[in-house]
């Protein structure tokens, strides 16, 4: 009987021991790899710099794992491209031109793991070297211009290293050599102000670029000549030879289009529309007293301010006389 309880004792032991032994084996530590994920770079993504010679320290994290070395591409704004190898998580690139760059850095460890700085949509870090515009020209009116037309148009010519295509202008214009912002963020190289006639006028033009830059152009100045319309006013003598006569009338200015005439037909005041262009003048259907109403329109010349014209007048609706208008300024 004793023997039974001392072999029973011993395989109870024995069932320990192996039991022990299967549990040990199954606690073999793992030990966790962190890998070496490039992020946080300077300059930071979508940064804008001014454009320089000198170099432009490029740098990234790189977490707490280590590597031995990274592989660094950038793209330059010619699509050209720069490789390079640090065994640092930075590097220094002089560039040689302004422009869009974008750029990234790789690694592949001792694991085996590769690592990139390229997300799984494609894209790469970037920054943006920026010159200013070039110093904006002014073209018209040409530098201390004299008898320019009040209703000319400013125009200049910009330029860019980077975004020729995508600059906007302020334009400044006044009476003094300080002159004052009259437009701002033009698209386009031109600008047509209300000018008056006679006057010296100052201007200057300020070149921007998207990315906040801009440059301001010398300051001009031009002096405006005798308003167009202004040469068909004054003092005149009308010659009508469908009655033998002539009478003196007086034409002054009403718009930058028009003028207005104080006795037409020796009776009535009217209005004369001129097209400076064109060189021609018109009297719209004009209703004047005692049934009477009148049509008219002929020639202007710009040289001597003479109108000549063809005419109809009703009465009560039926003709009272045609015939031809010469105003001649005395």
């Amino acid at each position: 009987m004793k023997r039974k309880y001392i072999i029973i004792v011993m395989l109870l032991v024995s069932g320990l021991l192996t039991m022990q032994s299967c549990t040990k084996e199954t606690l073999v530590p793992i030990k966790a790899y962190v890998a070496a994920v490039p992020a946080n770079p300077t300059p930071a993504s979508d940064a804008v710099l001014p454009y320089s010679t000198a170099p432009i320290n490029l740098t990234w994290e790189q977490g707490a794992a280590k590597v031995s070395s990274w592989n660094v591409t950038i793209m330059l704004p010619d699509n050209s491209e720069v490789h390079a190898t640090t065994t640092t998580n930075s590097y220094s690139y002089t560039p040689s031109m302004s422009g869009q760059f974008l750029w990234n850095v790789n690694t592949k460890d001792a694991n085996g793991i590769t690592s990139t700085s390229v997300t799984l949509g494609g894209d790469s870090w970037g920054f943006f070297l920026n010159t200013p515009p070039l110093t904006p020209v002014l073209k018209t009116p040409a530098a201390n211009a004299v008898n320019f037309s009040v209703t000319g148009a400013l125009t200049w010519t910009a330029d860019d290293a980077e975004t020729p295509d995508q600059l906007t202008y302020d334009v400044y214009l006044g009476t003094t050599n300080t002159p004052g912002a009259v437009a701002t963020n033009l698209s386009a190289a031109t600008y047509s102000p209300a000018l008056a006639a006679s006057t010296v006028y100052y201007w200057k033009v300020v070149a921007k670029d998207p990315q906040g830059a801009s440059t301001a152009s010398a300051i001009g100045s031009f002096t405006t000549g005798v308003e167009a319309i202004m040469t068909y006013t004054g003092a005149y003598t009308v010659d009508e030879p469908a009655e033998g006569w002539t009478y003196p009338v007086n034409l002054s200015k009403g718009s930058a289009t028009t003028v207005k005439i104080d006795q037409y037909w020796a009776s009535w005041p009217a209005v004369f529309t001129i097209d400076i262009a064109k060189l021609t003048y018109s009297m719209a259907l004009t209703t004047f007293t005692s049934g009477y109403s009148a049509i008219e329109q002929g020639t202007v010349d710009p040289k001597t301010g003479t109108l000549t014209g063809a005419y109809t007048i009703w009465h009560n609706g039926a003709i009272a006389e045609q015939g031809f208008h010469t105003y001649t300024k005395n």
